[in-house]
């Protein structure tokens, strides 16, 4: 098993990996938008330090991934540099499961960002993550809305 940084080669899989992964839990009402939308991102922000993708690679073939993008925002009391990200995107397929691949990859994920002096990661859980981000040491605020627009 391979564990790395995606580059720029890595798109195309990728994409159909997030699509996996995406459709799985959510209903995607223009899912040709969705990939599209997704090629343009990753081909603008793969290589720059704004976004961050880590591979579970077996074979040739990404069987698990996670993604972070790193943002600034106005200094927070819980991060007092403004510099925090959002991991989206944890996913492994089904035969490859309960295996550490996700807690791999994660640690990648929290290394690297840390080196990148983030000091606040951010994501939605799904109950099925839920227990590896919490031995991971993230705690549930439980306090997040959103307005969609």
């Amino acid at each position: 098993m391979e564990y790395r940084r995606a580059g720029k080669a890595d798109i195309e899989q990728f994409i159909e990996h997030r699509v996996e992964f995406v459709t799985s839990i959510r209903n995607i009402n223009d899912l040709e938008d969705f990939r599209e939308t997704t090629e343009v991102y990753l081909k603008e922000h793969i290589e720059k330090d704004d976004l961050l993708i880590f591979l579970a690679i077996d074979c040739g073939k990404i069987v698990a991934s996670c993604m972070v993008c790193i943002f600034v925002t106005a200094p927070l009391p819980s991060c007092t540099s403004g510099k925090c990200a959002e991991v989206l995107n944890v996913y492994t397929v089904k035969e490859y499961r309960k295996r550490g691949c996700a807690k791999k990859l994660m640690i990648l994920l929290i290394n690297e960002t840390k080196r990148k002096g983030v000091q606040k990661l951010l994501l939605e859980y799904t109950d099925d993550g839920f227990h590896l981000y919490q031995k991971l040491g993230f705690q549930d605020s439980g306090r997040q809305m959103v307005l969609k627009l």
